[in-house]
């Protein structure tokens, strides 16, 4: 198995996912579909990154590579824990964050590319 390369089309697909999410909370905000369907492509997402995780950690993909693959897990795993109950300006962080992830998946998959 070409850890590499697998590595590298589940970096683009996070990147991809993002926007998908994007369009998932705009439908449901407008009443088209459920929520749900935002947080499950979110768990989707998450299990992405774990996959990503072990991919760094067996093909000794490098430090940079697996700590910003540790950072994007923890940014996307973090956005489960923003409720209604929590200040505002912790809730205003969830857009960010996700895109924060989204552009991470690219830079990963960019990394990992150039370190072949």
């Amino acid at each position: 198995m070409d850890f590499r390369s697998t590595f590298i089309r589940l970096g683009k697909a996070i990147f991809y996912l993002g926007f998908l999410q994007i369009i998932l909370i705009g439908a449901a905000y407008f009443g088209a579909i459920p929520s749900s369907w935002h947080a499950m492509s979110g768990m989707l997402m998450l299990l992405i990154l774990f996959a990503m995780l072990l991919l760094a950690l067996l093909g000794k993909l490098g430090a940079p590579i697996l700590g910003l693959t540790l950072l994007a897990f923890l940014m996307l795993g973090s956005q489960g824990y923003i409720r209604a109950d929590v200040p505002a300006i912790v809730k205003a962080l969830h857009p960010i964050f996700g895109i924060g992830v989204m552009f991470l998946g690219r830079s990963l998959a960019k990394r990992a590319s150039q370190a072949s």
